[in-house]
């Protein structure tokens, strides 16, 4: 007997079947988040918590995305990158408001966003501080905190304790672990669906190296470099993919100087790339839940944002 339902691109979480409109759109980009077929109706950012669904939409399919957890500063005593926020989506019933995640200020989590029952939560900010139901957890000093599991289930990057160790892989990925050795670089951050964030780069001569932010959908923030009076380089941010167009969004890139600079550039959000540092002034996170970079001066981590689609 054939199928009785034609599966679309998207498998299991998006078939054929799409209970708000008859009307076929076919994307220019369809994953097995991206749903095929349906068009994409609003993008809601930061601050805004009221939704207007038109008469007769029952269900809506949903894009979270939660806000990027901020970088730390040489106010914290240690300069890691953020963690990325977490990406969730899925269909729900349509809803009247919403809440869309801001980025965590230096040293602070990402704030989370969520769409009727669909939720993503923010990026880890802090020292080896663990992100929110998806998110990518900070760097960390002697350990990366665990990443936490994320909407659908899928388990975050376990915890690091080893030295200059990179984080590792989940659907938030936890952060790099630091070196105070002269000429090793901090770890990078896990790659995931959302990236942890690099660990700092100290040592009091030679050279300091702040690690990368890890790669994914979304970004982590790079490390910054301190103490040394040798060369100082700030991490990398992590890249993403913008998930309506396939194409890469960037990390900001750190800055190296002696005695000087080591600031960390901001990882890219699913809608925009992370700022590169300058100076001693690190990168923030890129629209859409970039972790922040880390170094003298903490930075803030992309916002969330939110597509729905009906």
């Amino acid at each position: 007997m054939a199928e009785g339902f034609k599966r679309g691109e998207v498998g299991s979480q998006v078939n054929s079947w799409m209970p708000s409109t008859n009307t076929v759109t076919p994307s220019g980009f369809t994953s097995s988040i991206a749903p095929f077929g349906l068009q994409l109706r609003q993008t809601i950012n930061a601050g805004t918590t009221s939704v207007t669904i038109p008469a007769g939409i029952t269900f809506v399919y949903v894009i979270a995305v939660g806000g990027g957890g901020g970088g730390t500063s040489n106010a914290f005593g240690f300069v890691h990158g953020g963690g990325a926020g977490a990406v969730a989506w899925g269909w729900t019933l349509a809803n009247s408001t919403c809440v869309v995640g801001s980025g965590g200020a230096a040293g602070a989590n990402g704030n989370y966003t969520r769409y009727g029952n669909v939720i993503a939560g923010g990026g880890g900010g802090g020292n080896g501080t663990s992100g929110f139901l998806g998110g990518g957890s900070s760097g960390g000093t002697s350990t990366s905190g665990a990443a936490a599991t994320n909407y659908w289930g899928i388990p975050g990057g376990l915890s690091n304790t080893t030295v200059a160790g990179n984080g590792n892989t989940g659907a938030g990925a936890s952060g790099g672990v630091s070196s105070t050795t002269a000429g090793v670089a901090g770890g990078n951050g896990g790659n995931g669906i959302s990236g942890g964030g690099g660990a700092g780069g100290a040592g009091t001569t030679g050279a300091a190296t702040g690690g990368n932010g890890g790669n994914g959908l979304v970004g982590g923030g790079g490390a910054g470099a301190t103490a040394t009076t040798g060369v100082r380089t700030g991490g990398t941010g992590g890249n993403g993919i913008n998930i309506l167009t396939g194409a890469q969004t960037t990390g900001g890139a750190g800055t190296t100087g002696t005695n000087a600079n080591g600031a960390g550039g901001g990882g890219a959000g699913i809608a925009g790339n992370g700022l590169p540092a300058s100076g001693t002034t690190v990168g923030n996170g890129g629209l859409g839940g970039g972790g922040a970079g880390g170094g003298v001066t903490g930075g803030t981590g992309g916002a969330g944002i939110l597509y729905l689609y009906y």
